[in-house]
């Protein structure tokens, strides 16, 4: 367990501190690059951005007006932190933008708003946005909730419908929010582009953060050298091995096979060990996360 996660279950509120605060950033962000340079992010901010542009409303009323129903469902059906932690972040990313956006309009801050002259520019802003998104969703669900609006709508009909692949439903709002902004922005395809820009950068940098990053190779390597093997690569690589006694099934022989996680950019230093030793050969399975560190202690 991180040192981080330790503080936090010491200090429960302070995840909600957390939210509160990355519900802002994202208010304060979205009126610097989204709203000013006429594109629509995936999801349902990307809709609620569409209606701002059309009827004149600000999506902070929007916003929490979608998203009350299923913060309602959740809160009856899902687990209640993750129903709070939503709540903390949809109402604070509402009230923020409805407060920056009159903050701006009052005291004549509009040089705070990016407006693309270019759509060098308006890509730039997009990609902007995607980068900002891309590290603070992760941090959302590290700390048990989301964003709100499609995470939402996905952990409702997950626990309705197990077995559902909710993928297909994500996906056809956010092509359905690309789609509908060629015809909300003017006919062009510009903020399809920048939509569809967002989208893949926030996506990708989210999903190395949550996956990529924790990521790993697990080696399962047979030997009748355990002892030397497993030696070498503990002061070479700086993890430890799980040793397990193992027989061959065609010859009969007894072995032992040799357990190690390591990280990716071992692989080649790993490939070179086993390599020094007879009748010893491995393999390796790639492994979406680890938890925890284990060091070996002579």
């Amino acid at each position: 367990m991180s040192k981080i996660t330790k503080i936090l279950n010491r200090c429960p509120w302070l995840s909600y501190v957390i939210m509160i605060f990355l519900a802002a950033a994202d208010a304060f962000v979205s009126i610097a690059l989204i709203y000013p340079n006429d594109f629509a992010p995936v999801g349902i901010q990307g809709f609620t951005a569409m209606i701002q542009h059309l009827l004149g409303i600000s999506v902070g009323y929007i916003y929490i007006f979608v998203n009350a129903p299923m913060l309602i469902i959740a809160f009856f059906v899902l687990n209640r932190g993750y129903s709070f932690k939503n709540l903390s972040y949809i109402v604070s990313f509402s009230v923020m933008t409805v407060v920056f956006q009159e903050i701006i309009s009052r005291f004549d801050l509009s040089f705070i708003e990016y407006h693309a002259e270019s759509p060098e520019q308006a890509i730039i802003a997009a990609a902007g946005y995607g980068i900002f998104f891309g590290v603070i969703y992760p941090i959302t669900v590290w700390l048990g909730g989301s964003t709100g609006g499609t995470d939402i709508l996905a952990a409702l009909i997950n626990h309705f419908k197990p077995a559902f692949n909710t993928v297909w439903v994500l996906f056809s709002i956010n092509a359905g929010v690309a789609v509908m902004s060629y015809f909300v922005y003017g006919r062009y395809a510009l903020p399809v582009i920048l939509s569809v820009l967002c989208s893949l950068i926030s996506g990708f940098i989210s999903d190395y953060m949550l996956k990529g990053a924790s990521s790993a190779l697990k080696f399962e390597i047979v030997t009748n050298q355990p002892n030397e093997l497993a030696e070498e690569i503990m002061n070479e690589l700086d993890h430890g091995c799980t040793q397990v006694p193992a027989k061959g099934m065609y010859s009969g022989a007894e072995s032992y096979m040799l357990i190690c996680i390591i990280s990716k950019k071992q692989r080649v230093e790993m490939e070179k060990i086993i390599s020094k030793y007879d009748a010893s050969f491995g393999f390796c399975t790639p492994i979406k996360s680890t938890y925890g560190y284990f060091k070996y202690f002579k």
